[in-house]
């Protein structure tokens, strides 16, 4: 659940993206009329960019959320809720660990190549390697390892997707 996910790493005292979690449109307008514009509206629960979209008006933003609630009561998904998250600007990253009993090793750096296509904010291109040794892979292997604490991840591989932004790293997703 990626609002688990955020609000975790919020509690501990790691950037979080700030967003609004709801099943009924009431429930995130408040955050939509103040948030700036776009602003991103996806499925709480998703693989990848599934039902993501990036969304550019507060009538857009109101209609893909109607949209995926109902796709997702169609389904009959137990969890079914909608997020409204602020749009992350900056470079993404991918930050893969493998941990055992707490002690986490990077097993490698990307960034992500995305690029927008056929009417889509979010292709991705590939991933290109960044070297470990580089002061960002540093910064943003030290804020995933703090997010690895935050969500107890002690045991296992991990794939965290991180969003380096104009006032540091930010959590998208941790899988």
């Amino acid at each position: 659940n990626k609002s688990v996910q955020q609000r975790a790493v919020k509690a501990a005292g790691l950037r979080a993206v700030r967003e609004a979690l709801g099943t009924t449109w009431g429930e995130v307008e408040a955050f939509v009329n103040k948030e700036p514009l776009p602003i991103v509206v996806k499925p709480v629960e998703s693989a990848g960019s599934d039902g993501v979209k990036l969304c550019k008006t507060k009538e857009e933003a109101k209609a893909h959320f109607q949209l995926l609630m109902e796709s997702q009561r169609k389904c009959g998904a137990q969890g079914a809720a909608v997020l409204c998250q602020e749009f992350l600007k900056g470079k993404e990253y991918v930050v893969d660990h493998v941990s055992r009993d707490g002690v986490h090793k990077c097993v490698m750096v990307w960034v992500y190549d995305k690029r927008p296509t056929n009417g889509a904010a979010f292709v991705y291109y590939g991933m290109i390697p960044v070297p470990a040794d580089s002061d960002i892979a540093k910064q943003l292997i030290k804020y995933t390892e703090g997010v690895l604490n935050a969500l107890k991840l002690d045991n296992g591989p991990t794939h965290g997707e991180v969003m380096m932004t104009s006032d540091g790293p930010c959590l998208v997703e941790m899988n």
